[in-house]
């Protein structure tokens, strides 16, 4: 060991050297631009083996960069996945599953370009932001430089490193799906060249989908749709290059959940979830990637990862709440075996499904098996695609696994195999060569329910009110508010449980959410034979929605008067929670429905014509499609502007 003096330095200088040394770590930091595609499955990209070249400016950064082909949002809409991207924290903590709710977050959750922006940088959303958050704006406000439809990079000071965010969608579900076909036509068709249209008879057809005229004219809208979209990047990418700025920045490119269609969006198995992922680096900053470039990797990567990743890749210190793996940076954090995903409420429609992917295989639990993948959802039954296969499956025009999509009950749980059926056709979960799969994939979807304290096993309004006081994030901490290892115990059982006496025992538990799912497990199995007595007395159970469990059990199988009475009274009631639950069993009942007309009615007098806000819209959807379904009577979308059954009709542009 030895000593070596070094020279004084006058402070003067001191002072210089570290001003200059900070100046050059600012200009070192990269820039950072993502781009938020919206709707979109990779299985229709050219880099994920489709035929078709859909998307080509976004194809080549893509194989000068880096293709990940294990990339899944954590929810399959975008409210619940976003509120995950822009917090670094899961729906199942934050209570942020159920689409379009209003939760809040605890004051130290911040949007991670918050963050960003303590460490100097410029930071721009433009423009869509759907959160899924209590007070919105102030948390848009503290995390965004800038938010609009004219934000972006271009406002900062001169030598300021950027994050901005460009929301691209020409792709959404809207216009490739719910849209009437003229607006379609007026939105994305229209405003390509021409010779840049894709035909339908030149798309690869999904093999769930009966391969038709007209089902073949309503998915050539998601190739449109894509190609349009790729044209809108290549405007910001020339914007980009014009300026100068494309070799000191790292570019993001990737959906916010699965394709906006049937078996896509809102499903909990791989095509709900799964999306393209694309990281473009310069030649400056090639050294940041750990794969290299022009390369593809396997690699699980979860939305989770997102905000740490970035905060990462700046050096900036990532909160401990933030519990994803980042990806890159002086942080990095080895691949990890599992990733997940989950499916809740979305819009109208019910649902709870836990899904679990680990490179191979993707394995999905269903709890509510009598509700069928493609629900009855106002915003997707206006459409000419919905319509077809509802019309096709009353024809028997369907095989089998075309039909699944509107067959109820449905699997209690899923097991595909990505790697080998990607378009997930084959569902192995009873198959006995993959039963070591399903029970170690099982494990650990309930490992990690119990390990996030996963709030969304109550129901909605006892979120609610378990979380008033408080956030549902700090709410599911207590075991009190949330024993979640013993509502497993019996939530669990439903779908798997054929026996209802083995409920029985947990519907005189003291706690409502216990109760909640053995009526549910109960309702599921539709058996009351020797049960009257245990059962009857749940009419009257202190937990509205085991009334309307055990009420609608009691009357689809035995037409019990005090039955329907309690049903129509949750039905025509002011709580608009458990009025929606209830009314959402009666609309997968056909043959019990036309006795609750005058019920139906009642709500849809009580909230009108006029789109309300928060929950109630809810509602409001679910008596439309009541008298959509039963009564004969049109369903619009839009009451207010010119939204059509008929396909050739001109409509105004949005």
């Amino acid at each position: 060991m030895f000593s070596r003096k070094i020279p004084l330095v006058s402070s003067a200088l001191l002072l210089l050297l570290l001003v200059t040394s900070c100046n050059n770590k600012t200009e070192e930091k990269p820039n950072i631009l993502w781009i938020t595609i919206e709707d979109t499955s990779p299985h229709f990209l050219a880099n994920y083996g489709n035929k078709i070249e859909t998307t080509p400016v976004m194809d080549q950064l893509g194989k000068k960069g880096v293709i990940f082909t294990n990339a899944y949002a954590t929810g399959a809409v975008c409210s619940s996945s976003r509120s995950t991207i822009i917090t670094g924290c899961s729906t199942e903590e934050l209570g942020t599953g159920n689409h379009r709710s209003n939760y809040k977050t605890p004051d130290f959750i911040k949007g991670f370009p918050y963050y960003l922006k303590k460490e100097g940088y410029y930071t721009t959303n433009n423009d869509k932001t759907d959160y899924n958050l209590k007070d919105e704006e102030a948390f848009i406000a503290e995390a965004w430089n800038e938010n609009s439809k004219k934000a972006g990079w271009w406002n900062r000071k001169e030598g300021q490193p950027f994050f901005s965010v460009f929301n691209y969608n020409s792709c959404h579900q809207s216009r490739t799906m719910t849209f009437p076909y003229a607006l379609y036509e007026n939105e994305i068709l229209n405003r390509l060249p021409e010779y840049y249209h894709i035909a339908p008879d030149s798309i690869e057809m999904p093999p769930f989908y009966r391969d038709s005229k007209e089902m073949r004219k309503q998915v050539a809208r998601v190739y449109n749709g894509l190609r349009k979209t790729d044209l809108e990047v290549q405007l910001l990418m020339d914007r980009l290059e014009q300026e100068g700025l494309k070799e000191n920045t790292i570019i993001f490119i990737y959906a916010d959940h699965g394709q906006g269609m049937p078996r896509g969006k809102c499903t909990s198995i791989g095509f709900g979830h799964r999306v393209p992922f694309y990281v473009w680096f310069p030649k400056k900053y090639k050294h940041l990637s750990p794969w290299g470039v022009q390369e593809v990797t396997e690699e699980l990567i979860s939305f989770e990862d997102l905000a740490p990743t970035i905060l990462s890749l700046t050096g900036t210190e990532i909160p401990e709440h933030m519990k994803g793996r980042p990806i890159l940076g002086t942080e990095r954090k080895e691949p990890v075996s599992y990733i997940f995903g989950s499916r809740n409420r979305l819009d109208d429609t019910p649902g709870l499904e836990r899904t679990v992917f680990d490179g191979r295989f993707v394995y999905s639990r269903n709890f509510y098996p009598h509700l069928p993948i493609q629900r009855y959802q106002k915003y997707a039954d206006v459409s000419a695609i919905v319509k077809t296969i509802r019309k096709d499956a009353a024809a028997g025009l369907l095989n089998d696994v075309q039909l699944d999509l509107v067959k109820q009950p449905r699997a209690v749980e899923y097991l595909f195999d990505l790697k080998n059926d990607k378009w997930e056709l084959t569902n192995l979960a009873e198959n006995p060569e993959y039963k070591s799969d399903i029970q170690r994939l099982r494990k650990v979807m309930k490992e990690r329910a119990i390990q996030i304290k996963d709030i969304h096993f109550l129901p909605e309004e006892l979120m609610l009110k378990r979380s008033e006081n408080s956030t549902a994030y700090e709410a599911r901490l207590q075991n009190e508010n949330l024993p979640i290892e013993d509502i497993l115990e019996v939530a669990d059982m439903v779908g798997l449980e054929t026996n209802p006496q083995a409920f029985l025992p947990y519907l005189k538990d003291k706690r409502e959410e216990i109760r909640y799912w053995a009526a549910v497990g109960l309702n599921f199995i539709g058996k009351t034979k020797g049960l009257e007595e245990s059962l009857s007395q749940s009419l009257t159970d202190a937990s509205l929605y085991v009334q309307a469990e055990i009420a609608t059990l009691l009357y689809k199988t035995q037409g019990n008067s005090k039955a329907k009475d309690v049903l129509s009274k949750l039905i025509s009631g002011t709580n608009k929670y458990v009025a929606h639950h209830t009314m959402q069993q009666v609309l997968y009942i056909p043959e019990i429905a036309s006795d609750f007309k005058v019920d139906f009615q009642q709500v849809k007098n009580r909230y009108g014509q006029k789109r309300l806000p928060g929950f109630d819209y809810n509602v409001q959807n679910s008596a439309e499609m009541f008298f959509y379904l039963f009564d004969n009577q049109p369903l619009y979308y839009s009451s207010y502007e010119k939204w059509i059954d008929d396909m050739n009709t001109t409509t105004k542009s949005w």
